[in-house]
């Protein structure tokens, strides 16, 4: 065993999920960006945690609002992950910009309709973690499309398993 950077570790804890975290501003114009970060961690209440940086615009929008959405993408939106990873939601509305099709949840947040699943969340709990803040949210209904899992195996090379 050697010892490595830290920085060379992150990359050797690949692939990871990727998610679409939706969120809305104080006007309801939707917002979109991928997380890499996102985790269960509840069963009862059902509970999904996704990490968000804290210069992030969506981090802003999370701190606001009470609902989330966290859209888990398949091949057909390696596209539009790509896109949403590259630019800010203050200064681009992605959702005109990249033709996003949404659907009506039960909640006031879009869902992505073509991602493979959507769990529409109340906000929690969020939890403090360095350049970080951990959103936690309760998923109060989930949306299911058959289809398969989009996974960041590093650098933009994204695969669905």
């Amino acid at each position: 065993m050697e010892e490595i950077k830290i920085q060379e570790a992150w990359e050797k804890i690949k692939p990871e999920r990727v998610v679409l975290v939706v969120s809305v501003d104080e006007k309801g114009k939707p917002n979109v960006m991928p997380a890499g970060w996102c985790m269960r961690c509840s069963f009862d209440p059902p509970l999904i945690a996704v990490s968000i940086g804290k210069t992030r615009y969506t981090h802003n929008l999370l701190e606001k609002k009470k609902e989330f959405v966290i859209a888990v993408p398949n091949k057909e939106l390696i596209d539009l992950v790509k896109f949403t990873g590259s630019c800010s939601g203050r200064d681009v509305d992605k959702f005109k910009e990249a033709e996003i099709e949404t659907a009506k949840g039960k909640g006031s947040v879009s869902l992505i309709k073509k991602a493979t699943l959507n769990l529409e969340c109340e906000k929690y709990n969020e939890c403090d973690s360095g350049d970080h803040t951990i959103f936690i949210g309760k998923i109060i209904c989930a949306w299911y499309n058959k289809k398969g899992v989009l996974f960041n195996f590093g650098k933009g090379n994204f695969r669905e398993i």
